[in-house]
């Protein structure tokens, strides 16, 4: 049924802090306030019991979650109406805390719960502790409970099945491992599993659990396929099965032909999960790299008469662009097989021509025919084929590249191809004058792109000062009438005054905007190798006044060298420090961290980054308003904005201004918000940026 033990650990432990907290509860609402806070943040089940019928006061979150109840049907109602069916187990026990005032200690105690649907043999470590008055009558049990179910099953499999498979895994050829438990704790691995695959020592692994080792597995299909089986009993295969998998060298790729079979105990129950696995990388990738190749043939040959084709030698699967199809008779999207292709050469061309072109293709690598075809109208045309074999490291022929054209009117009528090559000179002659001429054109259009460029540099000319200095006067002017005149002028017509004055500073806000967007997206740029730290500085002392007058705290890591253009990167954090101020919550005084380091480009969530890249990262956090997370790529948007301009000031053009400064450092941006608690902006930058 269970054990007594003297010391259970974390549990008692949490007992004697609540022993502490009620002692000094009684008298004062706030003391009170804080010892329940403290048992319902406890991260043990606890559970407060009154009275003779053991009337449930209270239950955290973790008691109520391992008894699967809610609050409403578990507090204020008897323990055993609401869990009748552990009364038979716990009944007696509790009426001797309550009647003794001896506390009780099980470890591994084993008692019947109905939770999820269906009655569970469940195993707790536990305390149960009497509840004394001031008067020292013993009013309730206070009881602090850790689930220990899995663990003890657990056990329970390993003991009777300890050392089974254990020589057959071993001396597999293949990479096999033995996973033990729903938690698939690693109890078996031979060597080729652990060299070729896991790239661990045995002593790494075994005894840990399998997502512990390889937490970045849990978020792959093999974690919801390891599940299934274990849950189902059934034998699960797969073939060219993609992983990625870390290991001390990094995140490696694998393609795996696998097997998941479960393990029985003598009474049926399953105990673990018998991992069977070959490796077939190189193999797949070969196949993509051919079929990748095959592919940038068709497009190559998109729009000719060729057609293109990938033959697999071992096992005769044809891969073909739709041309082929067409050649042979069919629509572009019929489905033939490469042997359906054989029954329709000419019988006479079968084997004197086909078969031993391809016998001869065996020996010298280079394959190629001209033959005749039938189609399904029974006219006959000719097709001519080049092909070229692929071979495996022991020089074994694995595939077959190569082309198919239609030659049936070179070969009814050979003067029929002096004229279509005269055709193709004439065309190469009228092509030759169209390039020329587009070249003519281009050179027109790069002209005048010049000249455009130049007309919007006058343009940022103008607007950085002739436009400014009209708005300039009209709000100097404004301030005037509203200082000199405003007896003279009626409440209506002041407040025009004012809302002229705030629509000219929010027109100001943009030019200055747009200047600086267009600023970050000149072709010149110029790379320096930089230290962040100054760089942060000096935004730091010429927001100096805003950080003052909001009462702000900006922390820092120390930032790496990097090859960047300077004044970009200012502007890139003013806006993003200047945004973590402004969006700020009422009453809050802001605080923004500063964060950097390394990351690989397989573990950043951004659709822009590249696997096989390292990047040094920068991130902004901060204790702001927040936003909705999908509102994260809308913010980069010119002129977007989340927020009311009587709200928030701002011309939505800030955040876009830094998506193209980090466009032009060849880096990333992404944000993180949590509506009400802040925002994390994140840059990336590629590792060669970085200076060592």
């Amino acid at each position: 049924m269970g054990k007594l033990k003297q010391n259970i650990g974390p549990g008692e432990r949490v007992v004697e802090q609540i022993n502490k907290a009620n002692q000094t509860k009684i008298g004062t609402n706030d003391s009170e306030g804080k010892f329940r806070n403290t048992m319902r943040q406890a991260p043990v089940g606890i559970t407060i019991l009154r009275g003779p019928d053991f009337f449930v006061e209270m239950a955290n979150d973790t008691y109520l979650s391992v008894v699967n109840r809610t609050e409403e049907e578990f507090v204020n109602k008897p323990l055993f109406e609401s869990l009748p069916e552990v009364r038979p187990s716990i009944e007696q026990i509790l009426q001797d805390v309550l009647r003794t005032g001896v506390a009780f200690n099980g470890n591994e105690f084993g008692v019947r719960i109905k939770r999820f649907g269906k009655t569970e043999q469940c195993y707790f470590n536990f305390v149960y502790q009497p509840l004394f008055e001031e008067s020292g009558d013993i009013s309730g049990i206070i009881v602090v409970a850790t689930e220990v179910t899995q663990q003890v099953l657990a056990k329970h499999r390993l003991e009777r099945s300890e050392n089974q498979f254990r020589t057959l895994v071993a001396e597999s050829p293949f990479a096999k491992a033995v996973l033990k438990g729903p938690d698939f704790v690693i109890s078996i691995a031979n060597e080729t599993m652990l060299k070729n695959i896991w790239r661990r020592e045995l002593s790494d692994v075994v005894g840990k659990r399998l997502f512990d080792v390889f937490p970045e597995i849990e978020q792959q299909s093999f974690a919801g396929t390891l599940n299934d089986v274990f849950q189902s009993g059934l034998l699960y295969r797969a073939n060219e099965a993609p992983l990625l998998l870390g290991g001390p060298d990094g995140v490696r790729e694998y393609y795996l032909d696998f097997q998941f079979a479960p393990i029985f105990e003598t009474d049926d129950v399953i105990s673990g999960i018998m991992v069977s696995a070959n490796d077939v990388t190189d193999k797949v990738r070969l196949r993509k790299e051919i079929s990748e190749a095959a592919e940038r043939l068709s497009l190559a040959t998109d729009g000719t008469q060729l057609a293109t084709w990938d033959l697999n030698l071992q096992t005769r699967e044809i891969i073909y662009s739709a041309r082929l199809a067409a050649i042979f008779g069919f629509d572009d999207a019929a489905v033939l097989t490469h042997q359906d292709m054989r029954d329709l050469i000419h019988p006479e061309d079968r084997v004197s021509v086909v078969e031993k072109a391809f016998q001869i293709a065996l020996e010298t690598g280079n394959y190629y025919y001209e033959a005749r075809i039938i189609h399904r109208d029974e006219s006959i045309h000719w097709i001519r084929t080049h092909g070229k074999i692929l071979y495996d490291e022991h020089r074994k022929p694995l595939r077959m590249l190569g082309t198919m054209m239609d030659i049936t009117d070179r070969k009814e009528d050979e003067l029929a191809l002096k004229t279509s090559e005269d055709k193709y000179r004439t065309l190469a002659d009228q092509l030759e004058s169209q390039v020329q001429l587009r070249t003519k054109e281009l050179t027109a259009a790069n002209s005048e792109l010049v000249k455009t460029n130049m007309e919007l540099a006058q343009f940022a000319y103008v607007a950085s000062h002739d436009l400014q200095e009209p708005l300039r006067k009209i709000q100097t002017f404004a301030t005037r009438i509203l200082e000199t005149e405003v007896n003279n002028i009626s409440e209506r017509g002041q407040d025009y005054f004012r809302r002229m004055q705030a629509a000219s500073t929010r027109m100001q806000q943009l030019i200055v905007d747009l200047l600086a967007f267009s600023r970050a997206n000149a072709v010149e740029k110029h790379f320096e190798e930089t230290d962040l730290n100054v760089v942060l500085e000096n935004v730091k002392e010429q927001l100096g006044d805003m950080i003052q007058q909001n009462n702000a705290t900006i922390t820092s890591e120390p930032l790496p060298v990097c090859n960047v253009i300077v004044y970009q990167f200012e502007q890139l954090f003013t806006n993003l420090i200047a945004n973590a101020i402004k969006f700020t919550k009422r009453d809050v005084n802001p605080f923004i961290h500063i964060r950097t380091g390394r990351i690989l480009g397989a573990e950043i969530a951004v659709n822009e980054s590249d696997p096989q890249e390292s990047y040094q990262y920068i991130s902004f956090t901060d204790n702001g308003i927040g936003f909705e997370p999908q509102f994260k790529d809308r913010i980069f948007q010119v002129f977007q904005r989340l927020h009311n301009r009587s709200a928030y000031e701002g011309t939505g053009i800030g955040l876009a201004i830094c998506k193209k400064i980090i466009d032009n450092h060849k880096g990333m941006i992404d944000a993180v918000g949590n509506p009400d608690v802040g925002s994390t902006f994140t840059i990336y930058l590629p590792i060669s940026n970085v200076m060592e």
